[in-house]
């Protein structure tokens, strides 16, 4: 993921606002599925080295995701597409279903430039994708939810001009009649760094059901994270959902940006198990509202 230049926050929605966390009161037994855990998966997708489009690296971090997906008792989903020029890559796509006739997406990008191992960018995002699915069941999400680890995000790796993986989900979205019933597609794109966070889209501005809805969760949590509107069409996997008409953000570093973005720097020991806390409590809350 690009980090576009800062841009002037619309809506602010810091710490100290809200209420107890949804992780509160859990017993000690539960613990490898709070911060800890997401931080820990984090550190396990970095320690496969990078992670570029269709090669190797992508390919044993996807097979990592669909491990855990299926441990967690969610239906998994392969979904592959072609890398121009390159070879195959693919989203692994772990379900879980509701009562309800409404879709939420959660989304991380597994894959990598090739300078280094992405901790930041973006196996933090992969880690807390990775910890929700052992939690979907005790969460009981007011919606269905489709965790994704998708490929092929970085275009400046692929030449494309898309991110390849997005544009294949979002045509699955669509093909499965489900446009009407997605709610909103989030994008996790480093979330294991810095005090705070930008939640970004193309809007013009905030829309109840989609930003507002997602920092209403960060208030609840006690996050602090504000809206920030794209000076573009964006430049992570939400960029493709938004083009297509669907709702769509992205939830990321904040105002500080990462020194470390697209360099052989961008290692474990940098992330911050307060980040993680934060994003994983903001996107619980977020699937858990009705």
């Amino acid at each position: 993921m690009r980090r576009p230049a800062p841009l002037i926050a619309v809506v602010a929605l810091m710490a100290g606002l809200g209420g107890p966390s949804l992780s509160a009161g859990e017993p000690t037994g539960q613990a490898t599925a709070g911060p800890r855990g997401a931080h820990r998966d984090a550190v396990a997708i970095t320690g496969l080295g990078t992670r570029p489009a269709a090669g190797r690296g992508e390919r044993r971090a996807h097979r990592m995701v669909a491990g855990r997906f299926r441990s967690a008792g969610l239906a998994v989903h392969t979904q592959r597409f072609r890398v121009p020029g390159r070879g195959g890559s693919r989203n692994v796509i772990g379900v879980f279903d509701t009562p309800r006739r409404c879709l939420r997406v959660v989304m991380a990008h597994t894959d990598t430039m090739p300078a280094g191992p992405g901790a930041n960018d973006n196996a933090s995002g992969v880690g807390v994708v990775m910890t929700l699915a052992r939690r979907l069941e005790r969460l009981r999400p007011g919606c269905d939810v489709w965790l994704v680890a998708t490929g092929s995000e970085e275009r400046l790796y692929t030449g494309a001009p898309d991110h390849l993986g997005a544009l294949a989900l979002v045509r699955r979205v669509l093909a499965r009649g489900l446009r009407g019933r997605l709610r909103w597609a989030l994008s996790l794109d480093e979330v294991g760094r810095g005090p705070d966070f930008w939640l970004r889209s193309p809007a013009s501005g905030v829309r109840p059901r989609v930003e507002g809805a997602l920092l209403r969760a960060a208030r609840r949590e006690s996050a602090p994270v504000r809206w920030v509107r794209e000076e573009g069409t964006g430049n992570s996997d939400h960029r493709e959902f938004e083009l297509a008409g669907l709702p769509a953000a992205k939830l990321g570093v904040g105002a500080a940006g990462d020194p470390c973005h697209h360099t052989a720097c961008d290692r474990s020991r940098r992330l911050q198990g307060g980040a993680f806390s934060r994003a994983r409590r903001t996107v619980e809350r977020a699937l858990h509202a009705r």
